[in-house]
């Protein structure tokens, strides 16, 4: 608890966690339904809370760190985040209690950190931080500048 109030980026990090934690359990969840929706839903779920966890897990290299800004770099700042995460819990509001209830904690957590990007109290965790400049790791919107 010391750790958090000294390094409040690991509370970041913990909450990340927390979130993948409950997009793979709502991906489990929608797979128990037996419709072609629910299971692509879940299957997405599934993969993308299994990615947050790695990448919370793990220290980023460079290498992770590019790939993540050049394909997602939407997850480099609260407000990309956030509204990823916003996103992703509105897919979960289906069928079940525990996927309202998932769906509910996740979108929270998004409306939390759209909200953080306005206020800017905290320095975002190392797994938020974009790479070192690099020309191959633009993001995806942006081409060249040659």
């Amino acid at each position: 608890m010391e750790a958090i109030r000294q390094n409040p980026a690991e509370l970041f990090r913990i909450v990340n966690i927390g979130v993948g934690g409950f997009a793979v359990a709502g991906g489990i969840g929608s797979l128990i339904n037996h419709s072609f929706s629910s299971i692509i839903i879940g299957i997405y779920e599934v993969l993308i809370g299994a990615l947050i966890i790695f990448l919370e897990i793990r220290a980023p290299t460079e290498e992770h760190k590019a790939l993540v800004h050049k394909y997602a770099s939407f997850m480099h700042s609260f407000i990309g985040r956030g509204v990823f995460y916003l996103l992703l819990g509105v897919l979960m509001l289906n069928y079940y209690t525990i996927l309202y209830v998932c769906g509910t904690v996740v979108g929270f957590v998004g409306l939390a950190y759209i909200g953080l990007n306005f206020v800017q109290m905290f320095e975002a965790p190392s797994t938020m931080q974009p790479p070192n400049t690099d020309p191959e790791s633009q993001p995806v919107w942006q081409g060249p500048t040659e």
